[in-house]
């Protein structure tokens, strides 16, 4: 898909603030102090307050339940502002900061008698919140991609080819993928096909082919090597686990997958050393999206 900020890159807005409940508590004690030696400054009789150090006093007693009051409304607004920022909203909130222009959450499998309805991911309507700013640009890829993720909700990712890849004027190649890199079935390309073959989304002037991303599968095989005395099998496992989440992490149309990162994804705890036989480097193909296949890693015990 285009390029978008990557929101879980932000800083948190300065209007968010760090909470600290020692610090509340030292600043109502600092405040008693003080309006104490004004009232004994009024009234000499007035005993002095020397006993901040000790956990039975009232005051002090009194300082950490204010204190936690305190902490709590501060919480509050912080969820307040959280709950009305795109980067940090959740569920209803995010909802709700998507109506502003017109963007709700999909339902991704009905409901049924037994079963209540499976609703669009927070990260996933987010995307397309993002994406749809571009809606009133007909022909960008922003207005596609947006199209394509609404009409069809199980999409797992798509890619706007022009001229500068293809080579040809006027022709816009929109490549779709189903989830875990499926091929989209004739009834969900015929969906994505009639939400951006129309005017409002396409200019006139303009061609575009709706296809199937080639499914790039590939195995892994290898060798790691493990101390004496963690279960060898257990770290195969996971050095399996994490090969396949690197690959799943760069399962994406035009993506490339370097062996290096399959190799460095299989060092974790008790691997000393990992030697990938293959794939070799997968190159970024703009139509492909690489599918990690069978993973089989041998396991050599260090002596």
């Amino acid at each position: 898909m285009a390029a978008a900020i990557d929101l879980t890159r932000m800083p948190a807005p300065d209007a968010i603030e760090a909470l600290d409940y020692e610090t509340l508590q030292e600043q109502f004690l600092e405040r008693f102090k003080t309006v104490w030696t004004a009232a004994r400054a009024v009234d000499p009789t007035l005993p002095a307050y020397d006993v901040d150090v000790l956990e039975t006093d009232p005051v002090v007693i009194a300082s950490q339940a204010w204190s936690y009051l305190r902490l709590l409304d501060r919480a509050r607004v912080n969820d307040a502002v959280r709950a009305v920022l795109a980067p940090t909203a959740k569920k209803a909130d995010l909802d709700n900061v998507c109506a502003r222009i017109g963007v709700q959450r999909l339902v991704v499998v009905p409901a049924t008698d037994t079963a209540e309805a499976v609703m669009e991911s927070d990260a996933r309507l987010l995307a397309r919140y993002l994406l749809a700013f571009s809606r009133p640009a007909a022909g960008s890829a922003e207005r596609y991609l947006y199209e394509a993720m609404t009409a069809w909700p199980q999409l797992h990712h798509a890619a706007v080819i022009g001229r500068a890849v293809h080579g040809r004027r006027g022709d816009v190649d929109l490549v779709i993928a189903g989830p875990s890199g499926r091929d989209a079935t004739d009834d969900e390309l015929a969906l994505v096909r009639s939400a951006t073959n129309n005017t409002r989304v396409k200019p006139e002037a303009t061609s575009l082919s709706v296809l199937r991303a080639t499914r790039g599968v590939y195995d892994v095989t290898g060798t790691i090597i493990v101390p004496t005395g963690p279960d060898a099998e257990a770290v195969r496992a996971e050095a399996e686990a994490r090969i396949l989440a690197a690959g799943q992490a760069r399962m994406l149309i035009g993506a490339q997958v370097p062996r290096s990162a399959l190799e460095g994804a299989a060092y974790g705890l008790s691997v000393t050393r990992a030697d990938l036989t293959s794939p070799g480097d997968i190159p970024a193909d703009p139509y492909t999206i690489p599918i990690p296949g069978v993973i089989e890693l041998s396991v050599e015990v260090a002596g």
